[in-house]
């Protein structure tokens, strides 16, 4: 298999709105969509850029681990990632909690997008955390979810940047 493909987007999503992203960037880029679960060691190997999509909960990035076991492999390729999260902590702090190593930090490209969560669909563990939120008041927005029972700021918009600094980069 020739290994002169431009553009893959590899993301994880627990309730839909990671997915929803990389499913818009692949259109815009017309690259490859893997769910992380679908991908191999080979198929990352065959792209010049690499495109991560990953959910933020209690300020962790789902695919860091997935991230830093296959940083040895990817770090010659463009390598981007975008999170997805309801979270209001500064991109900086994020990124700082995350990952200790200096490389991928510096290597690859962090662009933050705004979640959207549907209270209905959360796991029982999950509506504990946001009823815990709720009972400090943390944010009018969250305390009338089990009002309104979802919240979307999901935006095709947003990816903007991301295909524009991904063209930039690739071609």
């Amino acid at each position: 298999m020739p290994y002169d493909k431009k553009i893959a987007i590899v993301y994880k999503s627990k309730y839909g709105c990671t997915m929803k992203y990389a499913g818009w960037l692949a259109i815009k880029l017309n690259a490859d969509l893997y769910e992380v679960a679908d991908v191999g060691r080979w198929d990352l190997l065959k792209y010049k850029t690499i495109i991560f999509g990953s959910p933020i909960y209690n300020s962790q990035i789902y695919l860091r681990d997935y991230l830093e076991d296959k940083y040895n492999i990817i770090k010659n390729k463009n390598i981007v990632l975008f999170c997805v999260s309801m979270n209001l902590q500064s991109k900086e702090d994020i990124v700082e909690y995350n990952f200790k190593d200096e490389d991928i930090k510096n290597k690859i490209k962090f662009f933050f997008l705004q979640g959207c969560i549907n209270f209905n669909s959360l796991s029982r563990l999950d509506k504990v955390k946001i009823k815990k939120c709720i009972n400090k008041n943390l944010s009018f927005e969250i305390t009338n979810l089990e009002k309104n029972m979802n919240i979307d700021r999901s935006d095709k918009h947003t990816i903007t940047p991301i295909i524009n600094y991904v063209l930039d980069k690739t071609y």
